[in-house]
């Protein structure tokens, strides 16, 4: 472990609670009849969850999870998803998240980095997964569990004895794994960035408290609209208003805009967390319905900044702010936020959180005055511990204490960060990171490719997106149609190239 700053415990407004699972205890024990947390179809309140959760733990105790071991976590239902994290973290055990619809030669990567102990997806990620060991040959599998229905002899959750409540939450140190996330890409393969309960507990407690304030939260309710394999998703989207004690509706990223304003009607939603895209559909159905907007106080945007007309918009035809920030998996991950304690600035990301410094370098290293575009680096109490297993890399990526995060911008006199550019080669498709390198290394696996060249394009109406140009084989018959259709079933949609030209 190369680097683990001191826990501040956010100007100690909240104790450390010695694992992330124990916050469900801590809004079960103040809040035993508040709802809690659920999806459009069921909302339980906070005793009811917990008592769900402390189930599940027992029926994944009773499997054989203990404490350190590793767990993929591939669930296409963010309540699913919440629900389990919570289990394992109370276990001790470390999530490792993957999104469900990814390709098989990057879950072999991501199997073979972690060895993990436990798989849990739905039954259609079964081909993907043995597709996944059969790359890696010779590696035991690990104890497979399905979330959704049976597929042979291969166990199904339903099947786990939850007939006992266990409430114990096994105490971890701040610098213990909690969640070891793959990102930075760079050389071709995913780092696995280590997130500890320490990083998340001061990253969530610091937005809970910019989020919520002190006051009676008895009339908030949070809408997540983001997917909790991401890590912007599961700190902003679900442990910040868990923190707070807040209801929290988990609602993912698949529901039509118009059904999620008329959700709106049933759980009075004061505060909702999600991405440019999510917010620009939700812009025509929320001015066909103002009453609702007045309940609006708090829409957070992150992942991929956001565009100016859309931030007027809002302003002019709603009444309402979107408020903008800037983070990275490796900071848990928020950095920056137009927050709702200081004016904001349209057009910058916001000052650091309380847990957390930015500061500007030039190619030297040297730090830069305000108003002077350079490298954005980042220190604090919830950066990540290290890549895990990658000494080497871990060490690469600091300086001084301070990580770099590729990402270029400057600071104004008051502290407000602007972001300008990527130092590093990566394409920000809809907030989700594609690394050009890591989609050459995935393409390179078609057996009528030679070569090819991956790169980021501007599209007018869709933004970044992925562009390749491929070398096919001598006497091959390839087509673009026939390509972009192996390149879906092989790797996450977001890594398919939109532009493909052959030469």
């Amino acid at each position: 472990m190369l680097f683990m700053p001191q826990i501040s415990s956010v100007e100690n407004r909240y104790p450390f609670p010695g694992n992330m699972g124990a916050l469900l205890d801590h809004a079960k024990d103040r809040y035993p009849h508040r709802s809690g947390v659920g999806n459009p179809e069921r909302m339980f309140t906070f005793e009811a969850y917990h008592d769900r959760v402390c189930r599940l733990t027992h029926g994944l105790k009773k499997m054989g999870l203990t404490r350190h071991d590793r767990v993929i976590l591939s669930c296409s239902d963010p309540f699913g998803y919440a629900t389990f994290s919570l289990a394992i973290f109370r276990i001790g055990a470390v999530v490792v998240p993957v999104n469900p619809k990814m390709g098989p030669y990057e879950l072999a990567h991501i199997v073979k980095d972690t060895f993990p102990r436990f798989f849990i997806g739905n039954r259609e990620n079964l081909p993907r997964v043995s597709k996944a060991f059969e790359i890696n040959r010779g590696m035991t599998p690990p104890a497979l569990s399905i979330l959704d229905e049976k597929s042979g002899s291969i166990p199904c959750v339903s099947d786990l004895d939850v007939s006992g409540v266990d409430t114990r939450v096994e105490e971890m140190a701040p610098e213990d794994t909690a969640l070891i996330v793959h990102t930075a890409a760079m050389d071709g393969y995913p780092l696995g960035a280590q997130l500890t309960h320490g990083s998340l507990f001061e990253d969530t407690a610091a937005f809970a408290r910019k989020s919520f304030g002190d006051g009676d939260r008895a009339s908030e309710s949070l809408f997540s609209l983001l997917p909790l394999f991401h890590s912007y998703g599961f700190t902003n989207g679900f442990l910040v208003p868990l923190m707070a004690g807040v209801p929290c509706v988990l609602l993912g990223t698949a529901l039509r805009g118009r059904t999620v304003v008329k959700l709106m009607e049933t759980h009075h939603a004061t505060q909702m967390v999600s991405v440019p895209a999510i917010f620009h559909t939700l812009l025509k159905p929320l001015s066909e319905r103002p009453e609702l907007c007045r309940g609006l106080r708090n829409l957070v945007s992150g992942g991929i900044g956001i565009s100016m007309r859309l931030l007027d918009l809002y302003r002019e035809k709603l009444g309402l702010r979107i408020s903008e920030g800037y983070g990275l998996t490796e900071a848990s991950p928020v950095v920056t936020w137009n927050g709702q304690d200081r004016p904001p600035k349209f057009g910058t990301v916001g000052p650091p959180l309380p847990c957390c410094r930015v500061k500007i370098v030039d190619d030297e290293g040297n730090a830069c005055p305000p108003g002077t575009v350079g490298e954005v680096l980042v220190s604090g109490s919830n950066l990540f511990s290290g890549y895990f297993n990658k000494p080497d890399h871990t060490r690469r990526s600091f300086a001084d204490g301070w990580f770099r995060t590729g990402d270029l911008g400057f600071l104004d006199d008051e502290n407000y960060l602007t972001l300008t550019g990527l130092k590093k080669d990566m394409i920000n498709v809809f907030g989700l990171k594609a690394y050009p390198r890591e989609v050459e290394r995935l393409i390179m696996n078609h057996p009528d490719v030679t070569s090819v060249s991956v790169r980021g394009e501007w599209h007018r109406r869709y933004g970044n997106m992925v562009a390749a140009e491929i070398r096919p084989r001598p006497g091959s018959t390839i087509t673009e149609s026939a390509f972009i259709e192996w390149c879906r079933q092989h790797m996450s949609p977001y890594k398919v190239p939109r532009r493909v030209r052959f030469i």
